[in-house]
């Protein structure tokens, strides 16, 4: 049987990215936007694990997670914006077993929830195995290389490219997230002040400037790209011009097709002569 995830959070679109990721790794998900229908179901239901946002209407994640551990040992991860020092304070003190901030990765989410789920099983007796590392790759994203330490140049594999007539070094554009984020701070906008003027979620827009794409819903992250590139005035055409480059990969093309036709046409006019 698989293992049974509810999820509480008054957000649709972070409900189905959640249900997405984690139903594509082997785990049985149900979702519920308000705490009050989430605690009905629980008096039915009997989850493996629950994940928990703080921020709702009604009820905030606190209180529900104590009314929770009111009369359930379940596991909890709280997963929330709020994740300064003093709110994972307030959260595990609340009974939660974890803390995970958003946006989060998909693989560390699944690693915090096994990781819960093997200290739980100490205590609520032996559970059905998790996902397969195979199975956790499906719902996985490449995550950027991890940038040299100050003071230190990252190892490379070969002689250095020089910069030659036949062979020019290609001078690559900055990483667009530390571009993105750099832009906000220099015209003093808050993420939750872009979010608005953009019509995107401020969650979405830290999490471009991470750069984990993954956590944008594929749908949404060309528009939050395009929005958010454009109220900081940061060009997008070196990150999207592989269409054009396309498009001039054969120059010769064209000369060659006008000298085919006009020697089609010569031979046209010779025979209409000799005959």
């Amino acid at each position: 049987m698989a293992t049974r995830i509810l999820v509480i959070d008054d957000e649709p679109v972070i409900c189905r990215l959640i249900e997405y990721q984690l139903g594509g790794a082997g785990y049985q998900v149900t979702s519920y936007q308000r705490g009050h229908d989430a605690l009905l179901a629980l008096a039915g239901e009997a989850p493996d694990l629950i994940l928990l946002d703080v921020m709702m209407p009604g009820i905030s994640g606190w209180d529900l997670c104590r009314e929770i551990r009111a009369g359930s040992t379940v596991p909890i991860i709280m997963l929330t914006a709020k994740n300064d020092d003093d709110d994972i304070v307030t959260g595990l003190m609340s009974g939660a077993d974890d803390y995970v901030g958003k946006p989060f990765n998909a693989d560390t989410l699944i690693a915090r929830i096994e990781a819960v789920l093997r200290r739980s099983r100490g205590l609520r007796g032996p559970r059905q195995p998790g996902p397969t590392p195979a199975a956790l790759r499906v719902v996985s994203a490449p995550m950027p290389a991890a940038e040299p330490a100050a003071g230190r140049e990252a190892p490379v594999a070969g002689p250095r490219p020089t910069a030659t007539a036949s062979a020019p070094v290609v001078e690559r554009p900055p990483r667009l997230g530390p571009l993105l984020a750099e832009a906000r701070r220099q015209r003093r906008l808050s993420l939750h002040d872009a979010g608005e003027v953009c019509g995107v979620r401020w969650e979405f827009l830290q999490a471009i400037e991470r750069e984990q794409f993954s956590y944008v819903p594929h749908d949404e992250l060309r528009h939050a790209l395009r929005s958010y590139s454009a109220l900081l005035g940061v060009d997008l055409d070196p990150y999207l011009g592989r269409g054009r480059q396309r498009r001039h990969r054969y120059p010769g093309a064209l000369p060659l097709t006008v000298g085919m036709v006009a020697v089609l046409a010569l031979a046209l006019v010779l025979v209409i002569l000799i005959l």
